[in-house]
């Protein structure tokens, strides 16, 4: 990213080509934590961790304005790890590739890391270069994008502040007051294989190229498909008989729309002619709705062992009637959403993944209460669950007044407030420090969760120096 030395904002886009060399997979954030480590000590600024790893850099006030209010500022460190195919990159070890195209920073054939890395380095930038200011503190917390366990087990009484501005929320133009309930869950159909002997076919079904991206901001868009949904509505539109499952994989997090799904199955020699040709009818037609998407069925070599044909069923029922997508809207806006995120054969019998997030709790229980009924009629057993807590608005908050006061000011255009499907972290700062104002903004990012996201150069300038008013 050679090109952008010189530009506007371009201490913030240094830190953040620096936290990009840094294997920041969920989980593995402690090169990150020595970084920031490093940072806190060369300024002589206050540096702290607490038990599960989450940072607090604090910057006194500067003379003058003691008696002000704090001001924290948050992001988390870790990132989502999701890569072509094709493309080989360890996310334990290797790099993010960064590249420049025209307004755009993205990343060669594997996410980007902007969310949430732009957020840390934005923070790093106001605690390096703020010489007017509050008393400041950067939070960075862990595994952000897997088990939330940052946020959970955070250490409220390292908190210096009241006033918390989160760098992972909105886009350019939005603040955000209020998040989702989130419900994730990991479930098992418990079977076991048996060897195949009786004459039968077999055959490979890919679905590949879809868009995929993130569980609550994209959840809305139609138009990138859901292709474990679409696998099971091929299946069932076609009404083959005697399907035998001998392996199914596709998607990769509970968080992320998936973008793959390959099914190996057996069926009775006498389904092949007509049953086939259907559903090689119905994979032309559902490719025609997805740009890019690659649906392609073929024979292969004949699996060793297989998956009941009842059991079979019990998989392909599930997914073909599990609400995926937006579920319900108010004033153009998703209210309650779900996401079939993943599936995969394991040895106790296959696995699937699966979140629920809603804006209303009313809407939340009538899809729990559909949820267990489907649950029980399929046998699926959930061994994992986590419930994310969503941010309840504030009214009467001097701290956004004053952030949108500020933008009104900088911009004259009005800050548009924001209730998302997005599940962030402040469900759990609030929830610990009920007294807490917690609002979230950031720049133009776009797909995010997928090896499309991509980070606008130009939003990113404006938005430092938004905050950087804010703080004066």
């Amino acid at each position: 990213m050679d090109n952008l030395t010189g530009i506007k904002a371009e201490k913030v886009f240094t830190f953040f080509q620096e936290i990009s060399q840094i294997p920041r997979k969920s989980g593995n954030e402690l090169e990150v934590v020595s970084y920031l480590k490093e940072f806190a000590e060369k300024r002589n600024f206050i540096f702290e961790t607490d038990k599960v790893n989450n940072v607090f850099i604090t910057k006194p006030a500067s003379q003058g304005r003691e008696q002000e209010e704090p001001l924290a500022f948050q992001a988390h460190m870790d990132m989502i790890c999701e890569k072509e195919e094709g493309i080989e990159h360890d996310f334990s070890q290797d790099p993010i590739s960064c590249f420049v195209e025209g307004d755009w920073i993205k990343a060669k054939g594997t996410t980007l890391g902007a969310d949430n890395g732009i957020g840390v380095a934005l923070i790093l930038a106001l605690l390096d270069q703020s010489e007017n200011n509050p008393l400041l503190q950067g939070i960075f917390t862990v595994e952000e994008e897997t088990t939330m366990i940052g946020s959970i087990e955070i250490d409220s009484s390292k908190i210096k502040a009241k006033q918390i501005i989160s760098l992972d929320g909105a886009n350019e133009g939005e603040i955000l007051i209020g998040s989702a309930n989130c419900n994730e869950w990991k479930g098992l159909i418990k079977a076991q294989k048996q060897k195949e002997t009786e004459e039968r076919v077999s055959y490979e079904l890919n679905y590949q190229g879809f868009l995929g991206g993130h569980s609550g901001g994209n959840i809305g868009d139609e138009k990138r498909g859901n292709p474990l949904k679409l696998l099971a509505k091929a299946i069932s539109e076609s009404k083959i008989q005697g399907l035998r499952i001998g392996e199914i994989t596709g998607g990769s997090r509970v968080n992320v729309i998936p973008r793959e799904v390959k099914m190996i199955f057996t069926i009775p020699k006498q389904e092949t002619k007509d049953r086939i040709s259907d559903l090689q009818a119905i994979l032309r037609e559902q490719e025609k709705g997805y740009k890019g998407s690659q649906i392609r069925i073929q024979q292969t070599e004949k699996p060793k062992d297989t998956f009941s044909e009842k059991t079979s069923q019990k998989v392909i029922q599930f997914l073909d009637q599990f609400q995926h997508g937006a579920i319900k809207k108010a004033e153009g806006r998703v209210i309650l959403s779900a996401n079939l995120a993943a599936i995969g054969t394991v040895d106790e019998g296959i696995k699937i993944e699966f979140s629920e997030r809603s804006n209303q709790s009313i809407q939340e229980k009538e899809f729990l209460e559909r949820l267990e009924k489907q649950l029980k009629e399929q046998d699926i057993e959930i061994f994992w669950h986590q419930e994310l807590k969503g941010v309840e608005p504030k009214e009467d908050s001097p701290l956004l007044a004053k952030c949108k006061k500020v933008y009104q000011e900088l911009t004259q255009k009005e800050l548009k407030e924001l209730i998302t499907q997005g599940v962030v972290e402040g469900g759990f700062f609030t929830n610990k420090m009920p007294d807490c104002e917690y609002v979230a903004i950031g720049p133009d990012t776009f797909d995010v969760h997928s090896p499309r996201e991509r980070l606008s150069i130009s939003s990113v300038q404006r938005i430092w120096e938004y905050l950087r008013k804010l703080i004066q």
